[in-house]
């Protein structure tokens, strides 16, 4: 019953919606548009924002020696990234300490989702058909935005290139083919074509095979220093994804898209590298699908409404040969799930002045996870989820302030078809935000930002740890940021300088925390954690002539996580994994069709536990070079990784790789793309 009556309620207001929008009334109060201004999109939204948002578009995205999202997430401010090595591991994001289940990961405005463990592996995603990334801390600075998206610590979205109509009915695309260290072999088509003014489609495959072999330097002394050459083994990948996406205009301010991806990977899973033990057994099959349709309406002057609706598959298999597993048949353990996700979502917005914005939003899913194994001992307690969201956001902006104020509203029901199910849950999380020029005649804002957020367990968590907790409370997050931003267009010898500075304090309550113990382990709501840190951001391009151009890009985030857990060995400690300092820098010249760059990854000391020497992580940096020539439609992309073989782990005992090699070769038929975002806005 709770599910059909969120159901009806989002349908009725989404109807609410397109009566409000087509109504006289409206119609009535329509104004005439002023004439297109060209302005630095990126540049407003990073400067104007009351929240904290960092964006890397195409171009700079080329410039980055990266494969995949978790390669461009380890150059944001705040960011880390747990990355399992090699090119078959795991990547996760964790955005300013607050772990990788409280970021949500939004592809073209629908938040991507995994029931099961709460966290997006990024290494699935390619950046081949990527117009760009941004990272939101806290949420959005757009309110015209699903319920979703405000229900996570900070989002990080990427959107799809889409082909921009010229008058002619051509194919184009791009063909590219990566080679390098590990076997790495990578084919990329991209095409699309516009069929007419209101009509346009593209479709993406990308092919991924490498052995994931590569050497490391391990010590084989636990009480001392013995260090040998060792080489990474079962880190091999083959994957496949393909993406289809559709636009139909029906008016400039109307459209419907469509998204259909489906992505499969055979990988293995590079265990610990410990004393004499480095092979693994352990295997991950994905099989993913995902559909989404997209409706906007920006006709009217006054009200505007878009339309979500989503279908998730998701099949995970894994597989461990151990002796362990004696009684299993060739002593292999197989586990498999399956989750669905169905979802939809509605928002209207509301545009009474110039000055004023009023949103709702309502969005409703539902989640279910099916597993099963060879082990006769264990059983499928097959959750289902149930969860509605309701937001209301009101936002005034005028040329010196900008202030904006949500309320989410979320409801959650579980069933199970074995054991107790969780209770029900229902929680308000109210944010607001404030941006203000300081100096009328200079681009110098202070913003600050109040957010309280928190993350539910996962089916993991509740059901299917060793010993699953159904009580268990949603993880809160109070958030408090404050900082200034500055730009500026008119320095001599430069064309653009862009500088921020934002401390923020992140407390988190009700930590679900693990309990280990013998023989099993069990979860609770013990944890506490308190983030104190700093974020400083530099962007400047710095033109030489006509013909060439230098940019500049740094980063710093200064961190202190303390773990107040009441009674934990690790009390004031930094929490695992949480470098005190980490930072990024990344330089390019380019001249004509002749761009070389250089680009630094650093992260300061860290600990696995207790903060101790044995289970110190020391620092790292990491140098990487690129260098890519342009010659009519084809590129030509060099580039060299770590390039002084820094030996080093991000995960204990899972090295990560030396120096290591790419090279690039792609062919464009076209090259005007833009954001399918900002198509339509």
């Amino acid at each position: 019953m709770s599910k059909i009556n969120l159901l009806v309620f989002v349908f009725l207001f989404s109807s609410l919606g397109h009566i409000l929008a087509d109504s006289d009334l409206t119609d009535s109060l329509r104004t005439h548009r002023l004439s297109e201004v060209n302005v630095n999109g990126q540049s407003q939204k990073t400067t104007l924002a009351a929240l904290p948002i960092q964006i890397f578009s195409e171009k700079e995205i080329e410039s980055l020696n990266s494969t995949n999202l978790s390669d461009i997430a380890k150059h944001f401010a705040g960011v880390t990234v747990k990355d399992y090595g090699g090119i078959g591991g795991l990547k996760t994001v964790s955005l300013r300490g607050l772990g990788a289940s409280q970021t949500g990961v939004s592809y073209d405005g629908v938040i991507m989702s995994d029931v099961q463990t709460g966290q997006m592996d990024l290494g699935r995603f390619s950046i081949e058909n990527i117009s760009e990334i941004s990272l939101s801390n806290g949420q959005p600075n757009d309110i015209f935005q699903s319920a979703r998206m405000f229900a996570s610590s900070g989002v990080l979205s990427f959107s799809t290139k889409m082909p921009v109509y010229n008058g002619n009915n051509t194919l184009t695309g791009r063909l590219t083919v990566k080679t390098g260290s590990f076997g790495l072999i990578e084919p990329t088509l991209f095409i699309c074509k516009n069929f007419s003014p209101k009509l346009a489609i593209s479709l993406s495959a990308d092919g991924l095979k490498a052995t994931g072999k590569y050497l490391y330097l391990s010590n084989i002394n636990s009480q001392g220093n013995n260090t040998v050459e060792k080489t990474r083994i079962n880190s091999d990948i083959q994957s496949l994804r393909t993406e289809m996406n559709a636009i139909y205009h029906l008016d400039s301010l109307e459209f419907i898209s469509f998204k259909a991806n489906q992505y499969y990977s055979e990988r293995g899973l590079p265990g610990p590298d410990i004393l004499y033990s480095t092979y693994s057994t352990d295997r991950l099959l994905d099989k993913d699908y995902f559909a989404q349709v997209h409706y906007e309406n920006k006709k009217s002057t006054h009200f505007q409404y878009q339309l979500f609706a989503k279908y998730n598959s998701t099949f995970m298999q894994y597989t461990e040969v151990s002796p362990k597993y004696s009684q299993l048949s060739e002593n292999k353990l197989v586990e498999s799930y399956k989750q669905n996700e169905y979802y939809l979502s509605s928002t209207l917005q509301y545009h009474p002045t110039n000055n004023l914005f009023i949103s709702s939003s309502v969005d409703g899913w539902y989640n279910n996870l099916f597993s099963h194994d060879n082990n006769l001992f264990s059983k499928d307690t097959a959750p289902i989820r149930y969860t509605g969201l309701g937001n209301i956001a009101v936002k005034y902006l005028n040329e010196r302030l900008s202030t904006c104020a949500n309320l989410l509203y979320t409801a959650t029901r579980e069933t199970t078809q074995t054991g107790a199910a969780a209770p029900n849950r229902n929680k308000l999380s109210p944010t607001v935000s404030l941006s203000y020029q300081l100096v009328e005649s200079k681009e110098l804002r202070l913003r600050a930002f109040y957010k309280n957020i928190f993350r539910l367990p996962t089916f993991s968590d509740e059901y299917y740890h060793d010993l699953g907790y159904v009580n268990l409370l949603p993880e809160t997050t109070n958030q408090y940021d404050i900082g200034l931003v500055y730009r500026e267009l008119k320095i001599p010898f430069i064309s653009e300088l862009e500088l921020s500075l934002d401390a923020y304090y992140n407390q988190i309550k009700d930590k679900i925390t693990v309990i280990y113990g013998m023989p099993y382990s069990s979860i609770r709501n013990i944890g506490s954690v308190d983030i104190k840190a700093i974020d400083a951001n530099l962007r400047l391009a710095v033109p030489i002539n006509r013909n060439s151009f230098i940019h500049f890009r740094v980063n710093y985030t200064y961190q202190r996580a303390q773990d107040l857990t009441s009674g934990s060995e690790n009390y004031g400690e930094q929490i695992p994994y949480t470098p005190f300092h980490s930072g990024s820098t990344s330089l390019s010249y380019q001249y004509k069709e002749i761009e070389c760059g250089y680009n630094i990854l650093y992260s300061g000391k860290r600990w696995d536990g207790q903060n101790i020497d044995a289970n110190l992580l020391e620092s790292y940096i990491e140098h990487s070079l690129f260098c890519r020539i342009a010659s009519r439609q084809f590129k030509l992309m060099g580039e060299i990784i770590n390039l002084f073989n820094s030996q080093y782990q991000v995960i204990k005992n899972y090295p990560m790789p030396g120096r290591n090699y790419r090279i690039t070769l792609s062919m464009e038929i076209n090259k005007h793309y833009k954001n399918k975002k900002k198509l339509h806005e």
